[in-house]
């Protein structure tokens, strides 16, 4: 039997650390995969309207997180 893919989310972890960014997959990781990130916004995963309102969410949630990290730097320096 084949082994889990172990150490195949490094590469996604570590490059999106460098950027400050978390990646498509963490955001999908953290909602317990693609496809339950799509169910909890209401969307289709087979639909690509809903794909590219998938992606749209992401945008979103990125552009909190950098607002968030922003605000929290701003407090700790001043």
């Amino acid at each position: 039997m084949p082994s889990k893919k172990s150490g195949s989310t490094k590469g996604a972890e570590g490059s999106s650390k460098s950027s400050g960014q978390k990646s498509n997959y963490q955001y999908h990781k953290e909602a317990g995969g693609y496809n339950n990130f799509m169910h909890s916004n209401g969307l289709k995963p087979w639909d690509d309207d809903d794909v590219q309102e998938g992606k749209a969410i992401l945008d979103a949630f990125r552009e909190y997180d950098r607002q968030d990290a922003e605000a929290e730097a701003k407090d700790k320096s001043g």
